[in-house]
């Protein structure tokens, strides 16, 4: 036991090391987070050493992990022209790794205070905990636009049938898409006042309804900003006719969407529950295994 213990002392003190120099070096990237507000992300602080463990291959922006940060940034962050997606994609990008190091190097130091099998447990924690961090990291943009896709969807069968109710009473799409916008506060609604700020800089408005639909998230949205735009290219009167289609749809998709959310909540009570059994059954053979060898 006290060889496994000398093991975790020098990769504790190795990891700790590793990430003060890590920390150290990204320090010349704090204006990257100089804007980031406190409240929201009140772990800004420790994010340097992920700036640094940028600067190699494995873990740079062209890396599968970057990759992926930059494809949801840009649909998450598309204002101004896209000037801030990679800005936004290496902060998440950053405290992903920064928070998984000093995840993992925590938990090699803390298992060198234990006794007995507590040290094997601490450690087996300590990579759960590392690989449950830089998952929820990995993936943290992506769950952004998945939760934004979700609230697109539950509202825009709404939205669809405001804007053929106007249509009907003689509108066209472009002034009722902006009635529509201003008529109440929620994400569908701010992405489609961001499509009525391209209209008003020169944007036509079958790009601007199909760079709404990008942002989104949402297939259904989009497949939706699609079929509109095909018609307004072709010159069809019919618009009203496919808009009010398509919110029988979507009022039927958004039903199945409740049922979905009704059974992944269900699903999700699930996963506790089994944590503290396991923590349960863990913690009764630790103690099984400590009277045992102390009986002998």
């Amino acid at each position: 036991m006290l060889i496994v213990k000398l093991i975790c002392l020098v990769l504790g003190t190795a990891l700790t090391a590793l990430f003060i120099l890590f920390a150290l070096r990204g320090r010349k990237e704090d204006w990257r987070i100089e804007g980031v507000p406190q409240k929201e992300f009140s772990d800004k602080e420790l994010w340097a050493a992920g700036f640094a463990m940028q600067q190699l291959p494995v873990f740079s922006m062209d890396s599968a992990g970057g990759q992926k940060k930059m494809s949801a940034s840009a649909i998450l962050h598309p204002e101004n022209g896209g000037r801030f997606v990679e800005y936004w994609a290496r902060l998440y990008w950053a405290r992903t790794l920064s928070m998984s190091l000093l995840v993992l190097a925590l938990a090699f130091c803390a298992s060198v205070f234990m006794d007995g099998y507590m040290v094997f447990v601490v450690l087996i924690a300590g990579v759960a905990m590392v690989a449950v961090t830089y998952s929820n990291g990995a993936n943290e943009m992506s769950n952004q636009l998945k939760k934004r896709s979700e609230e697109c969807m539950m509202e825009f069968s709404n939205v669809v049938s405001k804007l053929t109710l106007l249509m009907n009473c003689g509108m066209i799409l472009k002034e009722a898409w902006y009635i529509v916008a201003k008529s109440k506060k929620g994400v569908i609604y701010d992405l489609m006042q961001e499509a009525c700020r391209e209209m008003d800089n020169g944007t036509a408005s079958a790009e601007a309804i199909y760079n709404f639909g990008v942002r989104t998230g949402s297939p259904e949205v989009r497949k939706f900003a699609s079929i509109i735009i095909q018609n307004i290219e072709k010159g069809g009167s019919d618009v009203t006719t496919i808009m009010r289609q398509q919110s029988d749809e979507l009022i039927s998709q958004r039903r199945q969407m409740l049922l979905r959310r009704g059974d992944d909540a269900a699903a999700q009570l699930l996963a506790p529950t089994t944590i503290v059994l396991v923590g349960v059954i863990m913690i009764i053979m630790v103690a099984a295994m400590t009277g045992m060898s102390t009986a002998i």
